[in-house]
C-alpha cells in the first residue's frame, strides 16, 4: 500500500487561502450591490406606476454592508424613509382616535414644509368649527374672508382669505376636513416581490462577478 503525504508551509497555505478569498469577497459583495441596485430601480418605478410622487419614489433606499470594502459576509438593507409606507405594500385598515380627519380639496396642502392637518391649521391659520351631520361624516370648517357684499369665492379657496377670516375679518364657513372612523388601504406596491426576484438572481450575479486567474 502506498501513502501519499502532502507537506506544506503554513505561510504558503495562508497566502493561497487569502488569494482565493479576495475574488470570492469581490464577487459576493458585487452580486449583493447589483441586486440591490435592481431593487432600487425597479422598486422606485413600481412606486411611480402606483401614482406616487418623486418624493415617495426616492424615499426607497438601499445600503450594502460593509460600505467601503469587499466582504465574504456582505449584506444589504432595503427600507422606505416614509415610516407608514408599509401599509401600501401589504394593505390594511387605518383607524382614527376616534376619527381620521382627511383634507378636502378646499384645504391648503401645506403650511411651510409640513403637510396640513387640523392641528397645524389651528396653529398657523385660525380656528376650525365642527359641523355635525346626522347620518353623515362630520366636517371641520374654517372661516374664509368675504367681500363687501358678504360673499366668498368658495370654489377658489386661498390661503390669504382663510388667514384673514381666521384673524377676525368678516367671513363665512368653508368645509376643509372630513372625519371618518377608518380607511381601508389596498396593496399598491410590489417591493417584496421585486426583492425576491432580485435575490433569486444572486447566484447568477455572483458568477458574473467572480474572476479567478
Amino acid at each position: 500500500m502506498a501513502r501519499i503525504r502532502y507537506s506544506y508551509k503554513r505561510q504558503e497555505f495562508a497566502a493561497a487561502m487569502a488569494a482565493m478569498k479576495d475574488p470570492v469577497a469581490f464577487a459576493g459583495t458585487s452580486a449583493i450591490s447589483e441586486a440591490v441596485d435592481i431593487v432600487k430601480r425597479e422598486g422606485r418605478a413600481d412606486i411611480g406606476a402606483a401614482g406616487f410622487s418623486k418624493k415617495w419614489q426616492n424615499a426607497l433606499r438601499t445600503q450594502v454592508y460593509p460600505s467601503k470594502r469587499y466582504s465574504m459576509e456582505a449584506s444589504a438593507y432595503i427600507w422606505h424613509k416614509i415610516v407608514y409606507a408599509g401599509i401600501f405594500e401589504k394593505g390594511g385598515a387605518i383607524g382614527g382616535k376616534p376619527r381620521l380627519w382627511l383634507p378636502l380639496p378646499t384645504a391648503p396642502k401645506r403650511a411651510g414644509r409640513s403637510k396640513m392637518t387640523p392641528a397645524l391649521y389651528v396653529k398657523t391659520i385660525g380656528p376650525l368649527v365642527s359641523i355635525e351631520r346626522p347620518g353623515k361624516p362630520p366636517l371641520l370648517a374654517g372661516r374664509i374672508a368675504t367681500n363687501r357684499r358678504g360673499q366668498a369665492n368658495k370654489s377658489k379657496v386661498t390661503l390669504s382669505a382663510l388667514k384673514r377670516g381666521g384673524a377676525g375679518a368678516p367671513s363665512t364657513l368653508v368645509p376643509l376636513f372630513i372625519g371618518i372612523e377608518r380607511v381601508n388601504i389596498r396593496d399598491r406596491f410590489s417591493i417584496r416581490e421585486i426583492t425576491e426576484r432580485a435575490a433569486a438572481r444572486l447566484g447568477e450575479l455572483y458568477l458574473k462577478h467572480l474572476k479567478v486567474d
